[in-house]
């Protein structure tokens, strides 16, 4: 069966561009590290306060995280697509993880290239804070406002599942510069995305899904990311060798699509009150459609791209 496809983009950072970009920054011009304060209280759940971000800050998101990396190192067969395998091998590479989440992807990958250093970044530490490898950092800051390293530092960049955190402007005018800024000459740059498209999908799975598209475009959120970031990164004239790929996973079919359908109910059961409001319908209604959505994907039939 074919299934839920996923984008890498994996892309190269151009040369010609670094020595003004090393120039330009100093460490003590960063901001200082988020406290709580960066967050906001609804309904008893935590939100970040000054990004367009749909999801809440909590355990069950952390968990969801955590399944998305499996999902990912099935789909892959590997934690990452870049040509640097033999680099990482050699040890001295510095890789970055811009939206770490739990830091799954960071701590793995750490175990397996202890010769390397590894950095994780996200707006909220749901990462660990203790007992950690020598060659793992974590740094608590929001990459809107300017990351607290100094330019020209790592060879290796990934970034995880942001598609539904920023505005396109965002990712235009600030993300995209922002990750170039740190990264070295010849450093490579790893952007996995889920498309939000899903390929035979029932009329239940449609109508909540659309619902949860729209939520998020009104927020100025470009669900459709993933179209748009070959132009992006062609664009920003910081990047060559600008490759794409996909994978599909087919929902409840396998592990991966296991995975899958629980991760996506999971998010709707959490989201469950603010599309309900959305969508202007009682609770007990968006219960009855998000049962029948669940009912549809478990016939393995609906696909998405990663």
């Amino acid at each position: 069966k074919n299934g839920k496809s996923t984008f890498k983009k994996i892309i190269q950072r151009d040369s010609k561009h670094v020595s003004k970009e090393i120039s330009s920054t100093s460490t003590d011009e960063c901001p200082p590290r988020l406290t709580d304060s960066s967050l906001r209280y609804v309904d008893g759940k935590k939100y970040y306060r000054d990004t367009p971000c749909v999801f809440p800050v909590d355990e069950r998101e952390t968990i969801r995280n955590k399944e998305k990396q499996i999902i990912t190192k099935l789909l892959w067969q590997g934690n990452f697509s870049a040509p640097i395998g033999d680099h990482l091998k050699a040890g001295g590479l510095k890789i970055l993880d811009v939206g770490c989440g739990p830091g799954t992807w960071i701590l793995e990958m750490a175990k397996t290239y202890p010769s390397c250093l590894f950095t994780g970044v996200d707006i909220s530490p749901t990462y660990p804070l203790r007992d950690l490898p020598e060659n793992v950092e974590f740094i608590q800051a929001n990459i809107l406002d300017r990351l607290p390293i100094e330019s020209g530092k790592f060879d290796f960049v990934v970034m995880h599942f942001l598609n539904g955190c920023f505005t396109l402007r965002q990712w235009e005018s600030i993300i995209i510069q922002e990750v170039s800024r740190v990264m070295k000459p010849g450093a490579w740059l790893e952007w996995l995305l889920c498309d939000a498209s899903l390929k035979n999908q029932g009329e239940n799975t449609k109508k909540l899904l659309q619902a949860f598209l729209s939520l998020v475009h009104s927020r100025g959120i470009n669900p459709w990311t993933v179209v748009e970031i070959p132009g992006i990164l062609k664009n920003s004239g910081k990047f060559v060798n600008i490759k794409s790929e996909k994978r599909v996973v087919t929902y409840s079919f396998r592990e991966s699509g296991q995975l899958a359908t629980k991760g996506f109910m999971d998010m709707f059961q959490y989201m469950k009150k603010p599309i309900s409001e959305f969508m202007s319908i009682t609770s007990h209604e968006y219960d009855q459609l998000l049962n029948k959505t669940h009912e549809e994907l478990e016939q393995g039939q609906t696909m998405n791209d990663y």
